[in-house]
């Protein structure tokens, strides 16, 4: 952002890059929750067939449906974006405010990060029941 501009110059810069992140790293949250959650990867089709058991739940987050990609997505989005944008922006307040450099830099993410993960655990828990290969939710 150089040039003397700061965070509040752009809140959608921010966004836009936290939504671009969710959307390239959606299908590796996916295998990640499937291997986590212990639901079970069963590939059905002749060439899923030579797949390594080990690389069924990747090969299957990479494969539709992407059933909670919306929520999933916009869950990430907002939370990376309220982080990045929050810590930058708290800084720059507390620093405005004669706060040392070192509190200045390591309050706000804390406080945001900590906000964010008690909004967003709900929604993380709804979309990772999402998916398991056996639910039957749309």
């Amino acid at each position: 952002m150089g040039g003397g501009s700061t965070a509040k110059d752009h809140p959608i810069e921010y966004f836009s890059a936290s939504t671009l992140a969710a959307i390239l790293n959606y299908p590796l949250w996916r295998a990640s929750a499937l291997g986590q959650s212990g639901f079970r990867v069963v590939l059905n089709s002749n060439f899923a067939s030579s797949i390594p058991p080990s690389l069924a739940p990747y090969f299957f987050a990479f494969s539709p449906p992407y059933k909670g990609l919306a929520a999933t997505v916009m869950g990430m989005s907002w939370a990376r974006a309220a982080i990045f944008y929050g810590s930058d922006r708290g800084k720059e307040i507390l620093e405005s405010r004669g706060m040392s450099n070192t509190m200045a830099t390591v309050l706000p993410p804390l406080l945001v990060s900590t906000v964010v993960q008690c909004i967003n655990m709900p929604l993380v828990r709804a979309t990772i029941l999402l998916q398991n290969p056996q639910s039957t939710v749309p």
